[in-house]
């Protein structure tokens, strides 16, 4: 009679007592993805999910005070259309704080970040803040959002901060 590898009890297997024992020990062994990394900048152990430690992650710029000359630079080194994912993701974390609900019909299952002022009339000196800040921006759902972009839809712009804007649909 063999004991478990895991638990210690009595079996008659060659090792294990059961199946979720063997899985739980191998896993405990040889797990299959690490949980920690280094630092970008030095060598401290951190969450495998984050680059910097909490001292070099605070040494990074602000993402608000970038200009658009700045943020195209920065990924020189990339594809160009690395360009317009990271304006994306800098919008929705300068607009995280508004609902998430169309200012239009009020579908809250999917919505878009859309920019009242394209981003492609702004000149490269223009901040991000600027570019993609509440102010320029307007949450609607997929659909109104395509409507508004093919002049389908009329929205005031200075009620775009509202969760619900007077909007007019022009057929």
């Amino acid at each position: 009679m063999n004991n478990c590898l895991h638990c210690g009890t009595a079996t008659a297997n060659a090792k294990y007592c059961s199946w979720s024992h063997a899985a739980i020990h191998t896993n405990q062994q040889a797990p299959k993805r690490r949980l920690t990394r280094k630092c970008s900048e030095c060598e401290t152990l951190i969450p495998a999910d984050r680059q910097f430690c909490a001292v070099h992650g605070k040494r990074k710029a602000d993402y608000r005070l970038l200009t658009v000359a700045q943020l195209k630079a920065k990924d020189a080194i990339k594809h160009p259309s690395y360009y317009r994912g990271y304006l994306n993701s800098i919008t929705r974390l300068l607009n995280v704080h508004r609902p998430r609900i169309c200012q239009v019909c009020g579908y809250d299952k999917h919505v878009e970040y859309c920019h009242i002022q394209p981003i492609s009339a702004f000149s490269d000196s223009v901040t991000v803040q600027e570019v993609s800040g509440p102010e320029n921006i307007l949450v609607l759902c997929p659909n109104c959002h395509w409507e508004y972009d093919h002049d389908l839809l009329a929205i005031s712009p200075a009620l775009s901060g509202r969760s619900k804007t007077n909007s007019t649909r022009l057929n």
